[in-house]
């Protein structure tokens, strides 16, 4: 018997300790592959004949071997997965279907490693900035008044940087080329005219003595949709000849084009959070709306006129952690989109009266090749460190912010290293290494656990 003498009896049993790598690959397994599927997997063919191919129903088939004997012969425990490919012509309305093999992917344990040629090897955590929006700003040297700027960071696409000049002047960078002014890229987003932007902010200009969109419609050269493009254009493509119908499509491309530019189910979350929205979380509110960029601005006014704070980049609820199913996924999006051009291609060399077979048309090459360098020589993927069962779990609950996507020790500050308030219950903040990593490396507490956004969360006792 084991006596406990605590006064307050444990209130909750201790979670599974690798429960955060078996979910993740469950969620790869049932949701993960269908969605890069729903994103990338409608090809078309641009030669004008109209083909479409469509890839659906991801199906991962039984192991190709035991785990006894991939750690003896010194093979990857893995299994062969196969998708429904569909192609269409639909002038003739003829229609052809088969399974293709897409290459192998390796197998989870139960205790949450792989196993890649024989050896033991684990995927480990990556904790990055979340998608969403964060406020910021920095005092002017002259004036010593605040200036407030806004980052807006999507899943997939550019970035938007909003800062404030000493003069009032709001503007923005994107993708961090040349500024333009923010009712420029209002204008694209459908507040053409300078009165349907004046009427958007009136309620937060609450300073008499600088107006903020005034003194940013003045410095606006643009007054229109068709000239708002051509601005964008200017700034992203400097040199190129300026042909209107060219900026437009620049222009949809960046911010209206769904697998171009993407704030993702994370992304809509915390705009709806952060600027007190209430979107649904559907797939086609993935991309910024005008209401998310009137809101941003109207809180970029208001920091300037003193009214509220700017975001922590270091608190736990603007960080979020990208397990292993999320980066293989992220992996694999990268295969699909060179095995595309790949079946482009192809289909174009194609005859022209007959349908092909749909295998004909797809190699699966570039996305066994992703999967592949993912575990060989990714530098999220590590041997498994196995000196005893402790240090063995411990591995598994390891939070990195290197890598892929991440900061590396050279540019990482002082403020990213520390230890956070918010880190209370979710991250340990005494055991991390010591040296050139320290403060990047770092683990999950015993009760933490990650939720469906990435987000990691504590129970904790009333």
């Amino acid at each position: 018997m084991r006596e406990t003498f605590l006064k307050r009896k444990i209130a909750l049993p201790l979670p599974n300790l690798v429960g955060v790598q078996l979910q993740s690959f469950e969620w790869l397994k049932n949701e993960g592959l269908l969605e890069v599927l729903e994103e990338l997997g409608t090809i078309e063919d641009n030669s004008g004949r109209g083909w479409v191919l469509t890839l659906s129903d991801p199906r991962i088939d039984k192991e190709n071997i035991s785990l006894e004997d991939a750690k003896r012969t010194g093979r990857t425990y893995n299994a062969a997965w196969y998708v429904q490919a569909t192609i269409e012509d639909p002038i003739t309305k003829k229609k052809k279907t088969n399974e293709i093999y897409m290459g192998d992917i390796p197998l989870m344990t139960e205790q949450g490693t792989f196993i890649i040629n024989g050896v033991e090897r684990i995927v480990i955590n990556q904790l990055i900035r979340s998608e969403g929006v964060l406020f910021g700003g920095d005092y002017s040297n002259v004036t010593g008044q605040f200036l407030a700027g806004a980052k807006v960071l999507p899943r997939s696409g550019v970035w938007l940087e909003f800062e404030t000049s000493r003069t009032g002047v709001i503007t923005l960078r994107i993708d961090r080329k040349r500024k333009i002014t923010a009712t420029t890229l209002l204008r694209v987003f459908g507040l053409e005219t300078d009165d349907e932007i004046r009427e958007a902010f009136n309620s937060v200009e609450t300073n008499p003595e600088i107006n903020y969109t005034e003194s940013t419609l003045a410095k606006d050269p643009a007054s229109g949709f068709d000239d708002s493009c051509i601005e964008i254009y200017k700034k992203m493509r400097p040199g190129e000849p300026l042909v209107l119908e060219n900026a437009k499509a620049l222009v949809h491309a960046m911010f209206f084009n769904k697998r171009r530019y993407s704030m993702g189910s994370v992304g809509r979350f915390k705009l709806n959070q952060t600027l007190g929205l209430d979107f649904p979380n559907e797939p086609k509110n993935r991309l910024l709306q005008l209401e998310d960029l009137t809101k941003i601005i109207s809180r970029i006014v208001e920091l300037n006129n003193g009214i509220g704070d700017p975001s922590d980049v270091d608190f736990l609820g603007n960080r979020r952690v990208k397990s292993m199913g999320e980066l293989l996924q992220w992996q694999m999006r990268v295969g699909f989109l060179r095995m595309e051009k790949n079946i482009k291609e192809r289909m174009s060399l194609a005859p022209r009266e007959i349908l092909p077979e749909p295998s004909s048309l797809i190699a699966p090459r570039a996305i066994a090749a992703a999967v592949h360098s993912f575990f060989a020589t990714g530098q999220l993927s590590q041997l498994h460190d196995q000196q005893n069962p402790l240090t063995a779990l411990d591995h598994l609950r390891r939070l990195s912010v290197l890598g892929p996507g991440g900061l590396s020790k050279e540019r990482a500050s002082f403020s990213v290293r520390d230890v956070h308030n918010s880190y209370f219950g979710r991250i340990c903040p005494a055991r991390t290494p010591e040296g050139p990593n320290v403060g990047l490396i770092n683990y999950m507490s015993m009760y933490a656990r990650v939720n469906e956004h990435g987000f990691l969360e504590t129970p904790y006792v009333k």
